[in-house]
């Protein structure tokens, strides 16, 4: 399993490296590998440049972004690295102390970059509901979206609103509040939605595909397990902007997917002890927090991609998802049901996906309502 994460070249340093073990002095041998390891971090810089060095030459002053899950983790290093360059920041988080632990720390940053708090508990539809008109009555245009909270690790219950705690935190929530505050996303928003190349684990039949239920995305306490849980959550993710994509088409706001890398020691593996130590693990083999927030930054601010929607990034480039999430048919269907999710527990929800007014395009017909066989000829079609 680890090859998949080790790169030849990688293996090679390693190799080179362990050779050059000779010359460290010690008079213990397990000393000698326990220095030599703990400077692995520091050899293996074969996983590309930080948040800090993706940013070097932008500017955002008059820019505002929207973050879940910025007091810890990748989350803050983006919001540091977005504060640093002018940003104005507004964040979206559950625990209030971390709040004021946030504002103590990021206010530091940037004296032109602004931090405003939100509190939200993504475990209730109408904590995110609260969140949502506090953002539109005090908000009038955010440029940048990113959703990225999550949680992972943790046994299965049930939120307030009768789901699983995993799926609605880490995607049916955070679904709800971008659909709802589309009206003051800007005209060419930019919406960014972390996720995981993980979500290749979800297999599912024939039958779940052409016609899912509830409960292959909210799973029941006999079929979960917290990795399956979380795979599900971020195959949601990536079926929900391909959706968008579609949606958006042609009205200038842009949907992408940002893998920030495997096995990131963050607070999201603290949850239980056998994760931690994997995740310990396997650090010198892993990017840094710094390293992990270049993808996602990248996605958010790179001019390059200013018409870019419907994508998958890794590693800073686009990069293919599973079968299962590139399936258009099944996007819509599983926004449908999520759609009906949210309906029978928060009532009827305005439909905000779309824009009343479309840009105008001479050379582009306006798309069908029908979802097409695949990604490419929704988008491209005609």
């Amino acid at each position: 399993m680890m090859i998949t994460f080790i790169r030849i070249s990688t293996t090679l340093k390693c190799i080179n490296y362990l050779r050059s073990m000779r010359y460290v002095s010690t008079s213990n041998t397990s000393d000698r590998f326990y220095i030599n390891y703990l400077k692995w971090p520091e050899i293996l810089k074969f996983h590309g440049p930080t948040g800090e060095e993706v940013l070097a030459d932008v500017d955002l002053t008059g820019k505002t972004c929207l973050i879940t899950g910025g007091t810890s983790g990748i989350g803050q290093e983006i919001s540091k690295c977005l504060m640093s360059k002018n940003c104005n920041m507004l964040m979206a988080v559950r625990n209030p102390y971390a709040i004021n632990n946030a504002l103590n720390n990021l206010n530091k940053i940037n004296d032109s970059g602004t931090l405003k708090a939100y509190e939200v508990n993504l475990a209730s539809l109408s904590s995110v509901k609260q969140c949502v008109n506090q953002l539109l009555k005090e908000q009038k245009n955010i440029d940048i979206v990113i959703l990225n909270a999550a949680v992972f690790g943790i046994p299965w219950s049930l939120t307030e609103d009768k789901l699983e705690t995993v799926f609605q935190v880490n995607f049916l929530s955070q679904y709800y509040l971008l659909t709802s505050i589309v009206q003051i996303l800007a005209k060419n928003g930019r919406v960014v939605i972390m996720s995981s190349d993980s979500h290749r684990n979800i297999k599912w039949s024939l039958q779940n595909t052409l016609l899912p239920t509830e409960d292959i995305l909210s799973l029941p306490e006999d079929d979960y397990t917290s990795i399956k849980a979380y795979n599900v959550s971020k195959l949601c993710g990536i079926l929900a902007m391909h959706y968008l994509a579609y949606r958006w088409m042609n009205t200038g706001k842009t949907i992408m997917c940002a893998h920030p890398g495997s096995f990131i020691k963050t607070k999201l593996c603290s949850n239980w002890w056998p994760y931690e130590v994997l995740y310990n693990v396997m650090t010198p083999f892993s990017k840094s927090i710094a390293q992990a927030a270049s993808t996602p930054l990248y996605c958010a601010t790179a001019p390059e991609l200013q018409s870019c929607s419907g994508f998958y990034f890794k590693n800073m480039k686009q990069a293919d998802e599973s079968d299962l999430a590139k399936d258009s048919h099944l996007s819509f269907k599983i926004i449908e049901l999520s759609q009906n999710m949210l309906n029978e527990r928060v009532g009827e929800i305005e439909e905000m996906v779309v824009e009343t007014k479309r840009v105008e395009d001479v050379k582009t017909r306006k798309p069908d309502l029908e979802p097409k066989s695949t990604i490419a000829e929704a988008l491209f079609s005609g």
